[in-house]
């Protein structure tokens, strides 16, 4: 038993340095010069894959509609049940830029990458139609929340102006819910709160990434060079993989299907709704950790094709990643065994678990000083900000047996993320001032 927990010990250590150097790395690590021409004849098609979106699908289009003239916005419907495909239908018929896809039972329901899949063929085949150079067109995925400026197309200009950059990825932010809150709605705006620090924690991360070209795909702000997917189709391939992490599949996928084939992050950002519910929020995390466990056959391609180091590190470090989160989990785990059995693991001196201690604590101090810089929190929302790690910290918790049960009882549900109304000309990303306001979300 002592060398079980010895062996558990050490590599949750291990990880622990693993995660040290990460984090150190993006804190640290400036963004790279982008030399590119920008590339003024780009036109963007936005994707908006759309399940019982009613309460946000007007105004996300709207949106996208005032901040690109020039582009179109194609809404993926994905057999709603509710009045979305009433209101594009309305929408499509006052401008012929916005199309509406239906997708009909059973076909429909399939998933996000299905959806994507879908509707990508038929926008090639609607640009082929028009005889576009698909080299100069670009898909973007937006989610049905999602809210962007001006300012981010005109940075996918520049990445995409590098010919070899199939793909990029902006930036997310969280919209936090407007009015005040009473304490049943604490739990939900402490999550919200921490997705946008998630986030923030998350664009560094990628800028780093961005030095060995494997920005990660996260979906919402997804951009896609419509000759890629082209190439990719008549491949045999899906451009999005039919897994539940279908957007980080697709920059694999990407990565994998030319040596030359890089991945971009852009800074400016796409904003959206957070998930002010902790169930919600649980299952959410929940869906994204099996579509990690699904995508692990990736490993041995990406190690079979000449994909540069670091780059095949990183995703390997991605891939594997849930696994690592079950040793971390079973080492703090088994410490009433350990009590109760009198058996020990690794013994560290009392300086190095002081040590091992405040460097997690630093680690965390960092990115909340790193976020205070950035939004100017008030005082009363900074401490807000640092007791809602702990509740976020607890919420991943679940999430990680409800993921690995899913995953090994067959369970494939692609749970539909619900979204609230709110105003049409939503307001960029800010913190929200806690207050003892009456009224709820």
């Amino acid at each position: 038993m002592t060398n079980l927990f010895t062996v558990l010990d050490a590599l949750g250590l291990l990880l622990l340095c693993f995660y040290t150097v990460q984090m150190t790395l993006a804190a640290l690590v400036p963004k790279p010069r982008r030399t590119a021409t920008p590339d003024p004849d780009l036109r963007f098609t936005f994707l908006i894959p759309a399940l019982n979106e009613a309460r946000v699908i007007e105004a996300t289009v709207r949106n996208l509609r005032r901040v690109s003239p020039q582009g179109r916005v194609v809404v993926i419907d994905d057999a709603s049940e509710d009045a979305t495909a009433a209101l594009v239908a309305a929408l499509a018929g006052a401008d012929p830029q916005v199309w509406l896809l239906r997708r009909r039972l059973p076909m429909a329901r399939q998933g996000k990458g299905q959806a994507l899949n879908w509707a990508s063929e038929e926008v090639l085949r609607r640009l082929r139609a028009e005889g576009c150079d698909l080299r100069r067109e670009v898909l973007v995925v937006i989610d049905a929340d999602g809210r962007i400026g001006p300012e981010l197309l005109a940075e996918a200009r520049q990445a995409l102006g590098d010919p070899a950059v199939m793909g990029a990825q902006a930036r997310v932010r969280i919209r936090q819910s407007v009015g005040g809150w009473q304490w049943r709605t604490l739990v939900g705006r402490m999550l919200e709160q921490q997705q946008d620090v998630e986030f923030f924690i998350t664009r560094h991360l990628q800028v780093l990434r961005s030095h060995w070209h494997t920005a990660a795909l996260c979906g919402n702000g997804q951009l896609m060079r419509a000759s890629y997917l082209a190439e990719q189709f008549a491949r045999g391939v899906s451009p999005w993989p039919d897994v539940l992490l279908e957007d980080f599949g697709s920059g694999l996928e990407i990565r994998l299907a030319a040596p030359g084939y890089r991945l971009a992050f852009l800074e400016s950002a796409v904003n959206q709704q957070g998930l002010p519910n902790l169930r919600r929020f649980t299952r959410q995390r929940a869906r994204w950790t099996q579509g990690t466990l699904q995508c692990l056959p990736y490993l041995g391609r990406l190690w079979r094709t000449p994909v540069p180091l670091l780059a095949r590190l990183d995703f390997s470090y991605f891939l594997l990643s849930p696994w690592f989160n079950v040793l971390i989990v079973l080492t703090l785990l088994t410490q009433p065994l350990r009590w109760a059995t009198e058996t020990h693991g690794l013994l560290l001196a009392p300086a190095i678990g002081l040590t091992v201690s405040l460097l997690n604590a630093a680690l965390q101090l960092n990115w909340l000083v790193r976020y205070q810089l950035e939004n100017r929190l008030s005082a009363g929302r900074l401490l807000f900000t640092a007791l809602s790690f702990p509740v976020y910290g607890f919420a991943l918790f679940l999430s990680l047996p409800l993921a690995f049960k899913n995953h090994f009882t067959g369970r494939r549900t692609w749970d539909k993320t619900a979204r609230h109304a709110e105003p049409d000309a939503a307001p960029p990303p800010a913190p929200l001032e806690v207050t003892a306001a009456s009224s709820g979300d």
